[in-house]
């Protein structure tokens, strides 16, 4: 009796952590994928420079453009989820149905400055095979954002 205890608590304890490994991982990308992309409207629209965002996140140094997007966090997490809470779209593309505020920064050849371009876009994610977003994978622009 008592070693099949063990056995039961071993083969529990070894499942517990097989399952924060995996909740750990589906987070990477996602994680990634804000760190790189995401602007908070904890702050203004206007009030981000593409100069200042290029230089301050280290894996963006280097790069020649890129774009962010201003949006609350909940609706990036919410996009690869379907009409059934529980059920995340997995390797899918996926249109927002509203246009989401975009800063998209671009580096000219002889320049250290960034050009900015702000508009509002309908943009596609792709969601990865976790269920969360990591890429932007397509944009159409609506209209031009006015400082």
């Amino acid at each position: 009796m008592a070693s099949s205890l063990k056995i039961w608590g071993t083969l529990l304890a070894l499942l517990c952590i097989l399952c924060t490994l995996l909740v750990y991982s589906k987070n990477v990308s996602w994680r990634e994928f804000m760190k790189l992309h995401y602007l908070s409207p904890s702050r203004e629209f206007k009030e981000y420079k593409c100069d200042v965002l290029m230089r301050e996140n280290e894996a963006l140094k280097g790069k020649n453009s890129h774009l962010f997007i201003y949006v609350s966090w909940y609706k990036i997490e919410h996009i690869c989820i379907s009409d059934i809470w529980m059920d995340r779209f997995r390797n899918a593309y996926v249109w927002v149905q509203n246009p989401l505020k975009v800063l998209k920064c671009h580096q000219e050849n002889s320049k250290n400055n960034y050009t900015e371009s702000r508009s509002f876009n309908y943009i596609e994610f792709h969601c990865g095979m976790d269920g969360h977003v990591d890429s932007i994978e397509d944009l159409k622009m609506v209209e031009p954002v006015s400082n």
